[in-house]
């Protein structure tokens, strides 16, 4: 990568088979009022025209740097690639199929510099978009303060509201490297927005500057394509809900907590998201043949 200075951003695309959004994505992010940044584009060797669309803006803008791999490695492990690759102090994830609003990113880099370093990422409110762009919907997020001073409570909105949207804010990138990035599991949702809780505040932009779009290619939604994006060699995962709670445990052992702080969040957990959900342990045992492929659908 050319470029000696390092940018205060880096944005970082994993994409497969993105050509029907990834223009506009692009177009989203060239058009930032926030500009500097990086953006390193990873291709999970798509079959269709997104190397050639992406290449096309490598061509005209020096910021933008793209890779293919030789081989589709999963969703998850193309995504922390990038946060391996990050030059710069913030880093944040772009998406091929979203859309920010011209001010996302100074919004979030403005809330984390006057937050404080103990202040780990900034994510945005976030509306919903179909297929050709129309606005079908918004989060229920105007509430979503995971700022407390005491870890438990930070932990507590995560699992009580199940606040996934962080996975799209800016974080500061040594933060995101020493959570782990993506968990590459399907019942690793929770474990970025987990970890990084544990070990600093998440702060909300109280606007809406995200756009997500719904539409029926995109990853989530069924175990299927969950098991896929997270490892496409073996789209099959067995107790892929239930694994939750064992993996959320472990991200709080390996945190920089004192044992006090760890038990409470043990409490935390166990009481506000395993027994809650406790129905996903029979559901996922009961579905257990099927998802180990010992019958077919």
């Amino acid at each position: 990568m050319t470029g000696s200075r390092e940018p205060r951003v880096t944005l970082g695309l994993p994409v497969y088979n993105g050509a029907d959004y990834l223009s506009q994505a692009l177009d989203s992010v060239l058009a930032q009022d926030f500009t500097d940044f990086e953006l390193l584009i990873r291709d999970n060797a798509s079959t269709d025209s997104t190397e050639e669309i992406a290449r096309g803006y490598v061509e005209h803008d020096p910021r933008i740097h793209y890779e293919r791999n030789e081989r589709n490695l999963g969703g998850a492990v193309n995504s922390n690639l990038l946060l391996d690759e990050a030059r710069g102090e913030l880093f944040k994830w772009v998406y091929h199929d979203d859309l920010m609003h011209s001010s996302a990113i100074r919004r979030c880099v403005e809330v984390l510099d006057e937050r404080g370093a103990d202040t780990v990422l900034a994510f945005p409110r976030v509306r919903l978009i179909n297929s050709a762009g129309d606005v079908t919907g918004e989060h229920d997020d105007a509430d979503l303060h995971v700022d407390s001073d005491e870890v438990a409570d930070r932990i507590r909105t995560l699992l009580v509201k199940f606040v996934t949207q962080t996975q799209f804010g800016v974080m500061r990138t040594e933060a995101a490297r020493a959570a782990g990035g993506t968990c590459a599991d399907v019942a690793g949702e929770m474990v970025l927005p987990l970890a990084l809780a544990l070990r600093g505040k998440l702060a909300l932009v109280p606007e809406q500057l995200l756009s997500i779009r719904e539409h029926e290619d995109r990853h989530g939604g069924d175990r299927a394509s969950e098991a896929a994006w997270v490892n496409p060699d073996r789209p099959r995962a067995v107790f892929p809900y239930s694994r939750a709670t064992p993996l959320f445990l472990r991200t709080v052992a390996d945190a920089p907590l004192t044992a006090s702080q760890r038990r409470s969040c043990y409490s935390v957990i166990l009481r506000h998201f395993t027994l809650p959900n406790i129905k996903t342990v029979f559901g996922d045992v009961i579905r257990l043949p099927w998802d180990a492929g010992w019958l077919a659908r």
